[in-house]
Parts: C-alpha cells; structure tokens; sequence
C-alpha cells in the first residue's frame, strides 16, 4: 500500500507512527533528498499530483506528506459534497507509483467528513484515539516498568486524570517523574506536585461539578475546557458516561447495596470512584438519575441531528448553544 492516511486525537501516538513508517522506508538514507511535504489548506490538487508522480532522486522511494487535507473540507452539509477539484483525488491516488510513499496526517475527524470519506477506502488508514481510562492504566505499567519508576498503584491513577489517556503528555510525566525520584517510590503527592493539570482533569472537574450541581462551577470548568480544546462532542460524551454511572450506582443504593457492588454495577476501575459515585448518587432520586440522562441523550441527539441537516447559526455556535443549556440545566436542577 502506497497511501496512508493516520489520523485521531492522540498526536503522540499518531506522530510515532508516521515516524516508524518513514524510518521503514529511509534504509539508505535517500529520503533526505527525497521529502516533500505539503500544507493541505492551501495545496492544490495539481501541486500534490506533480509532486506524487515524480521518480526518486538518487534513491528508491519518495516520501510526499500532507497535513490536514481532510480537515480543510470539514463535513458535509445536507448529505452534499463538494470538493471542487479535489473531486479528482480517487484518480490520482489509484495511479500512485510503487515508488511514492503518500502520507495523509490528520487530527481528529468526524466520520462524515467528506475528504475522508474519499480517502479511506483507497488507503491504510489508521486511527490513533486517546487511551482509554482502563487502558491508559495499562499502558502506563509498561512504561514504568520500562524505566524502572516504583509508582504506587494511587499515584499511577492520579497521573491518569491529569494526562488523561494522551501517550505524549503521559510519557513526558514519566520522564519527569524518573528523573526527579530515581530509586525512590512516587505517590500521589509527588505526583500532584510535580505534574501539572491537562485537558482532562478539566473535564472531570465539569462533569463532577455538573453532577454535584455546582451550577457557578460548572460553567467555569465549561469555559476552560473549551478554551484547551474539548470539542462539543466529547463534554456530551463524559457527561453521558458519568450519568450512566450515576444511575447504575443509585439502582445499587436502592437496593441495599455495598461500595464494591456499585463499583462493579457502574464497571468503576478503583475503590475511591465508587465511593464518589454513591455520594454524587446519594443526591439523585432513581427517576431523577433517569431523567438527566434521557436529557443528556436527547442533546446528543441535537448535535448529530444539526451536523446532519446544517442549522442557521454556524455549526459550531449552534453545538456550544446545546452544551451550554444542558449544562446550565443539570447543574442548576434542584435536589432530589
């Protein structure tokens, strides 16, 4: 396969591979002679054709990168694509010589993305997402072993909700943290300190202090993890998932049950989340629960629906108009 296309919300992850695929294919060397690379937003399709079908100098593959292609193009509205004379792609990758070596590179991309679309099926492409909790965890023993960091199992959870599940921003925390302790065990504390807060221990301060009804916080936290980046998509998503929880951990409650039950009812990874989960629970009556999710369902639904159809405001105006009020609405819900 000479087209790959790697794309997802892990950079780390996704930019390791575009670099092992590049070391595959620079045995002798010949690549520093024969690299192009292009910005997508502003390339032509005339400029990447020339530049794909020309032969190698010197050497035996040519490597031609474009970043953000597809990301130029965003998502269709009203089911219509309209590529201009980028319509002409699926040609010119179907003709790519055996000696060129094409690389898309993208961020994360909705999946009605129209480039995409035209790419994927001609390509290997390969999706690079962020780590989940579970695996994130997973993930991280290796590293630690690798480096030989004694990391209590506490602290390794607490450097997971401040990295969050991107392998670069973990990977330099590691590195950080084996240079400052040596031999010496890490603890959360240490990790507290010397760690600073990413994306993601945002996002889990809004969604606990939507949960919580902390309605002032809340719309703080919303306005940060805006500003570092969380889409629309993804606030919805971890709201939905502690919700879940939250019903799961009230239908234990309920009924009797104990902390261990609600951790394996809400499929909670520690012992402490579960004890968060009953008290974060312990405020909700079960239709209540019930309700707030039907709610956050119901606003997911807006967004698709509105990526689907188009909306008179912008996209993105009209998405973060459905977040704020789902929001303002839970958090600012009184106690049941």
């Amino acid at each position: 396969m000479a087209v790959y296309l790697f794309h997802g919300e892990d950079r780390f992850a996704r930019l390791e591979a575009v670099a092992a695929l590049r070391r595959e294919h620079d045995a002798d060397g010949s690549l520093a002679n024969n690299s192009v690379s292009f910005d997508g937003a502003r390339v032509s399709l005339g400029e990447l054709g020339a530049a794909v079908s020309a032969a190698p100098f010197l050497g035996g593959v040519r490597w031609v990168r474009v970043d953000g292609l597809c990301a130029r193009f965003g998502a269709p509205r009203r089911g219509r694509r309209q590529l201009g004379e980028w319509d002409g792609l699926t040609d010119m990758l179907e003709q790519v010589p055996p000696t060129t070596v094409l690389v898309f590179v993208e961020d994360e991309l909705r999946r009605g993305n129209p480039m995409l679309q035209l790419i994927e099926p001609l390509a290997d492409a390969r999706e690079f997402a962020r780590l989940k909790p579970e695996e994130a965890l997973e993930w991280l023993r290796g590293e630690v072993r690798s480096r030989g960091l004694h990391l209590t199992r506490n602290a390794a959870q607490a450097l997971i909700d401040r990295a969050g599940g991107d392998r670069g921003a973990l990977t330099h925390a590691v590195d950080k943290l084996s240079l400052y302790a040596g031999d010496a065990n890490v603890d959360e504390t240490i990790v507290e300190a010397m760690v600073p807060a990413t994306r993601s221990v945002s996002i889990f301060n809004l969604v606990d202090a939507v949960a919580e009804r902390r309605l002032p916080d809340a719309m703080r936290a919303l306005d940060g993890v805006r500003a570092d980046g969380e889409s629309e998509t993804r606030i919805i998503q971890m709201l939905a998932r502690t919700y879940r929880q939250i019903v799961a951990a009230r239908e234990v409650i309920d009924q009797g049950g104990s902390n261990d039950e609600i951790q394996q009812a809400a499929k909670a990874n520690f012992a402490w989340l579960a004890r968060r989960l009953r008290r974060q629970a312990q405020a909700y009556s079960q239709p209540a629960a019930d309700a707030a999710l039907a709610r956050i369902l119901e606003a997911e639904e807006a967004i698709l629906q509105q990526r689907e159809e188009g909306s008179g405001l912008s996209s993105s105006v009209a998405e973060q108009l459905v977040v704020e009020l789902l929001v303002s609405e839970l958090a600012g819900a009184g106690r049941d």
